[in-house]
């Protein structure tokens, strides 16, 4: 009786360890679905969220908009009215970034906003009053009102 007591236990105790082991790996295999999951739609909302962002600045500004190389980089101007202050997006660091001061001013790259992560920045006027603008989340084009200019 003692050896199919002993047999009894082992069995109970490979089974209790099989269960266990594949609860672990049930739940390691969960966690890692899950975060590719999360960070897919992540990247999927940053993608939308940048060239949003970018449409969406330029339509707010009854400005003028306009591009100008700045420190090595292409920098796209809106600018704020008559002020001499507006806004200026640029590429830096494998993010496209946004500081708000005089426009004549230096790049204010330590203070400046981080939009959205981007490894392509790129602005061509297609015509006089059609700026495309292209990033690596794709191209954004923006047509400027009559009375606006670069």
């Amino acid at each position: 009786m003692n050896r199919k007591e002993s047999s009894g236990k082992i069995s109970l105790m490979i089974m209790t360890a099989f269960f266990m082991l594949s609860f672990l790996l049930l739940v390691i295999f969960g966690t890692q679905i899950y975060r590719n999951i999360a960070l897919s739609q992540e990247e999927s909302s940053l993608s939308r969220t940048l060239s949003s962002y970018l449409h969406t600045a330029s339509k707010m500004n009854e400005a003028r908009i306009g591009t100008k190389t700045m420190e090595g980089r292409t920098v796209l101007v809106i600018e704020d009215s008559d002020t001499g202050f507006g806004n200026r997006i640029y590429l830096e660091d494998g993010y496209l970034v946004e500081d708000f001061s005089l426009l004549d001013d230096e790049l204010h790259t330590a203070s400046a906003t981080r939009i959205g992560k981007t490894d392509l920045f790129e602005t061509k006027w297609i015509r006089d009053d059609l700026l495309e603008v292209t990033t690596s989340d794709g191209i954004v084009y923006i047509t400027l009102m009559k009375g606006d200019g670069r």
